[in-house]
């Protein structure tokens, strides 16, 4: 989950805005407001998951109550397709593709609209695991999101999860780009 926030964010520093799909307990979403970005979108579909992720306000950056953050209980995509807003980044944790009304989010046509919500340069991060999933599937979901996006990085977490960043145009990257912010001081 921090991944997920520190990945897209140190490879386009000076984001501002980021969207993140899914509130799970607030912490990819708090992760982000370790960074200077002024504002952050979370779309979240189920009233309950944002209560829940009050429970993990210590941990979260109390992201459910901070000034910078917008909690929308509405789907991702109903919410980037009726807000043109812009952004920097957009980081997307879907549950499982097999889950009923999740599988569209790894959809050509999602990958699609997100990549018309990105600001020149924007980049998309998309968490997906590899458990319990079959080769087939897996190629599936890359081809997709490179279909759109291609220039793409994957990241293999060895913990069964990949973090695919993807953007319409090359972006800076490489061990020197992420160097300081792995740096444990």
């Amino acid at each position: 989950q921090f991944l997920l926030a520190n990945l897209p964010l140190m490879a386009k520093p000076g984001a501002k805005a980021v969207f993140v799909l899914g509130m799970g307990s607030g912490i990819t979403a708090g992760a982000v407001l370790s960074y200077p970005v002024n504002q952050v979108v979370v779309a979240e579909n189920c009233a309950p998951v944002v209560r829940a992720a009050r429970l993990f306000s210590s941990w979260n950056r109390d992201v459910v109550h901070n000034p910078r953050v917008r909690i929308e209980l509405q789907d991702a995509r109903t919410v980037l397709k009726l807000h043109p807003q812009l952004y920097d980044v957009i980081i997307t944790e879907p549950s499982n593709p097999w889950t009923i009304g999740v599988g569209s989010v790894f959809s050509r046509e999602f990958y699609d609209l997100a990549s018309r919500r990105l600001k020149p340069g924007g980049l998309i991060c998309q968490w997906f695991h590899v458990y319990e999933m079959n080769d087939d599937l897996l190629k599936l979901v890359l081809r997709t999101f490179g279909s759109v996006f291609p220039d793409m990085e994957i990241w293999d977490t060895r913990n069964g999860d990949i973090v695919m960043l993807g953007s319409l145009q090359p972006w800076p990257t490489g061990p020197a780009v992420f160097e300081k912010g792995f740096a444990i001081d």
